[in-house]
């Protein structure tokens, strides 16, 4: 008996871990979920109605902190529309100046007696394409005709007054009683009771309904909400850098140690080879003496390495070029003289 009933409280757990892992988005949209969301607005007299029992604590519904001040945010309610369409706005005052929609319930008149519904959520908090519509229990396809709903028919009669909320951020009603929030485990078990029959759907059924919305964003929660998501990420990647960095640098030291011990090996045998090539071979040595004896390049590799013998190649060549310039300045002065007596015979 006691292994069967610890054998059913296991199951159990494993069951709500599963539906946890299921049902949570890790958006802020789990913190309001839009299915209990329109069976509250079923069970209600008027939009006014409507916006009341959402911000109440015993509704267990709204569980929003958009400004993360610790305390659930209050949802104000704006219609917009037709004597043919609605599109009831969701929408949280996040600061002074800036407010932020949640959802938007639609709805639009197709017949006499027939109202089409579906719950559209902002994709900052549900993602992209999150719509429910009711559906009958017995048919999952059917849509569920909302003509009979107390809000709706409140909502088409013919002396209807669009309803507005007049309340702003930090300025609230009266009776209103700001609360804790609490941990999405302990939300999600007690919003259960309000879930009614919903399917999600990819797109609009209708779209009329939808021309009456005007979406309102604040760039205050964006940037709030997006930041912790970039710091996880951001962290994730500078160290994938920093580990990859790492091991470029390492592997980038050890290549040009490897490379410059190949030089100092493959330079080492090279000199010697020509210093041997050098002693070895007198022809190159006394022809590279030659080369370096031109005015021309004589300064350039003078400067250079010194081989033996080349002392005494480079004083005989000098000595050789100075007496051959010596005698040329010897034939062009013996000649400017013939010139001058031969012109001085010719004067006189």
């Amino acid at each position: 008996m006691k292994n069967t009933i610890l054998l059913l409280c296991m199951s159990f757990l494993a069951s709500t871990a599963m539906a946890t892992e299921v049902d949570s988005t890790g958006l802020e949209g789990d913190n309001l979920d839009l299915n209990a969301v329109l069976e509250l607005f079923k069970d209600s007299e008027s939009p006014e109605d409507f916006e009341k029992k959402l911000n109440s604590e015993g509704s267990d519904v709204n569980n929003l902190d958009l400004n993360e001040d610790g305390e659930v945010d209050y949802i104000r309610v704006i219609d917009a529309g037709d004597s043919t369409s609605h599109a009831l706005t969701l929408q949280v005052p996040v600061t002074e100046s800036e407010s932020q929609d949640i959802a938007v319930i639609e709805m639009e008149k197709t017949a006499v007696e027939t109202v089409n519904v579906q719950v559209v959520g902002d994709a900052e908090l549900y993602g992209e394409n999150y719509i429910l519509v009711p559906q009958a229990k017995t048919n999952s396809v059917v849509m569920v005709n909302a003509h009979a709903w107390r809000p709706v028919r409140f909502m088409f009669a013919p002396r209807y007054v669009f309803y507005a909320s007049p309340w702003r951020y930090r300025h609230h009603p009266k009776w209103y009683r700001p609360w804790r929030r609490v941990h999405w485990n302990v939300y999600n078990g007690r919003v259960n009771r309000h879930r009614s029959y919903c399917r999600r759907i990819q797109t609009r059924h209708f779209h009329k309904a939808h021309h009456h919305y005007h979406h309102t964003h604040s760039a205050h929660f964006h940037n709030s909400h997006h930041h912790k998501h970039g710091k996880i990420a951001g962290k994730t990647t500078s160290g994938a850098k920093t580990s990859a960095g790492g091991g470029k640098a390492s592997t980038g030291k050890a290549s040009t140690g490897k490379t410059s011990s190949g030089k100092t090996s493959s330079s080492s045998p090279a000199k010697s080879t020509a210093s041997k090539k050098t002693q070895a071979s007198p022809a190159k040595s006394s022809a590279a003496s030659k080369a370096t004896s031109s005015p021309s390049t004589a300064p350039q590799k003078a400067s250079g390495r010194k081989r033996p013998g080349a002392q005494s190649d480079r004083s005989k060549s000098r000595s050789k070029s100075s007496s051959s310039r010596t005698k040329s300045t010897q034939k062009r002065q013996s000649s400017g003289k013939r010139s001058g007596s031969n012109s001085g015979g010719k004067r006189h």
